[in-house]
């Protein structure tokens, strides 16, 4: 007889799920199950992915967001609640980037990095926890970046998803008496539309062999690590921060004349 999936009856809202990683957790998530909230900047990717959703038999909701702006947030929680009755899981996966040194960036661009990668997780959390201490618990999976974790890529980014990871941890603190687990993924460099041009370029061939398993992430490998964290298998697991990056915010490869001073003959 066939199991029963891990988030049957469940609901989860991903933020920024038209595209790339966001669009492989719903599907992940739809497959195990869970009704699916999918808000985006952009209508046509969300409701493409609704779409697929659909077309294997789950349950979906494409709405149009801006996560960095409360009263669409709020207005999603509410569509949310009012067409699934209720919400188990959050994913604050939106975000975006702008590459520039810091000398060069400008405030604009430095304030909407922040608002989207940053006070988007604020905002989600703040309007998406009131529901789930409702429900009697919930999980809730930042989406941070190695870029937190080793100081890379650009400023503005690098300080958010820093920002995500300080933030995780004062959270998963705070709601721990509301049965509400949060914790942090930490992405590498993934095989998604995201960095496609990095990933073409010779920048990118050359930070290919940096990665210790000499290879791109790709959306399935980071959508499993949100499924488990958010599985009743990790009740027990909160305010960790996980990296899926092929081992490189762990290891620094200092080239083969560092491995082999010092070794006798």
């Amino acid at each position: 007889m066939e199991g029963k999936k891990r988030f049957e009856g469940k609901v989860a809202i991903i933020t920024g799920a038209g595209s790339g990683l966001g669009r492989q957790m719903a599907l992940s998530f739809a497959e195990e199950g869970a009704g699916v909230v999918i808000p985006d900047i952009d209508l046509s990717a969300a409701g493409d992915t609704e779409e697929a959703v659909v077309a294997h038999g789950g349950r979906a909701l494409a709405l149009h967001v801006d996560v960095s702006i409360g009263k669409d947030v709020k207005e999603m929680v509410e569509k949310a609640v009012h067409e699934f009755g209720a919400i188990d899981v959050l994913v604050n996966n939106a975000g975006i980037s702008v590459r520039a040194p810091f000398l060069e960036m400008t405030e604009e661009d430095w304030d909407r990095v922040l608002a989207v990668d940053l006070r988007s997780v604020f905002l989600c959390t703040k309007y998406v926890v009131p529901e789930m201490i409702k429900a009697g618990g919930g999980k809730i999976v930042n989406i941070s970046s190695a870029a937190g974790l080793i100081g890379c890529i650009v400023p503005a980014y690098t300080a958010a998803k820093g920002g995500i990871i300080a933030l995780t941890r004062v959270l998963a603190g705070e709601f721990a008496p509301h049965r509400i687990n949060v914790n942090t993924v930490c992405p590498g460099f993934c095989a998604t539309p995201f960095n496609e041009g990095l990933r073409k370029s010779k920048a990118g061939e050359s930070l290919l062999q940096r990665i210790p398993w000499k290879r791109y992430g790709t959306p399935e490998d980071v959508a499993a690590a949100v499924l488990f964290l958010t599985s009743d298998e990790a009740d027990y697991i909160t305010g960790v921060n996980l990296p899926v990056d092929g081992g490189l915010s762990s290891f620094v490869d200092m080239g083969k004349e560092f491995s082999s001073f010092g070794k006798k003959s």
